[in-house]
């Protein structure tokens, strides 16, 4: 099992931190440009599997990435996706920082080959996993929960759902794309619209982290 090298969680970590200040700082004017970072709009309008886990009522962002990779190289990387599995891909030392004591893998591991629905993924190891909705292999994650289904307390506000789809490029490569619903808040508190508005851009420097973190690593597994 190889692990990310020190002097790249180094890297990356300072990476991170810059990236963070920057755009927590600029969100209100950046985020038109980052909301939707690295998607067509073909990507933005379509409909995709998982977009029925959120009532319509909602926000979308689609963030994608070129990788010179073939679907099967890409896709592994992303059923091992998870705490306590091969990590999240991001940030490690921000990870860290706030309570999540992660390190990333950068090999495919077999045994976390295989996602059904119902497995859950944990985010953090004090909070509940996230469970896994929709999967076609070689194709689509989708987390989350039809609204309907979700019941008293362990129903998360807002409800949201979070996909990651592999789609066959032209010749040897592909498309990595992540999609993000998220709806209203049921019950908004001032502390819940506060969370709502530093999520959006974690969220956003978390998720571009990822995605050239896995076009590296599929790329480097290509070639191989």
């Amino acid at each position: 099992m190889k692990h990310r090298s020190t002097a790249r969680f180094a890297l990356e970590g300072v990476e991170g931190v810059v990236v963070a200040l920057a755009v927590l700082l600029t969100w209100p004017i950046t985020k038109r440009w980052l909301w939707n970072w690295g998607s067509s709009s073909a990507e933005r309008e379509r409909s995709w599997p998982g977009d029925e886990l959120v009532s319509p009522n909602h926000r979308t962002y689609t963030r994608g990435i070129d990788v010179i990779a073939s679907p099967d190289r890409l896709w592994p990387w992303l059923t091992q996706i998870g705490f306590g599995r091969a990590g999240f891909y991001s940030y490690e030392l921000l990870e860290r920082i706030v309570g999540i004591p992660i390190r990333n893998v950068e090999s495919v591991i077999p045994s976390l080959q295989k996602l059904v629905v119902g497995d859950e993924i944990v985010l953090h190891p004090n909070a509940p996993g996230i469970p896994v909705a929709l999967v076609e292999e070689g194709r689509h994650i989708c987390f989350g929960a039809v609204e309907e289904m979700r019941q008293g307390s362990k129903r998360p506000d807002p409800a949201r759902s979070w996909s990651m789809y592999v789609e066959p490029g032209h010749g040897n490569a592909s498309r990595f794309v992540l999609r993000g619903r998220v709806a209203p808040l049921r019950k908004p508190t001032p502390l819940k619209r506060f969370g709502v508005l530093v999520e959006e851009p974690i969220d956003f420097v978390m998720e571009q982290r990822m995605l050239r973190t896995v076009k590296r690593l599929a790329e480097g597994q290509e070639g191989r």
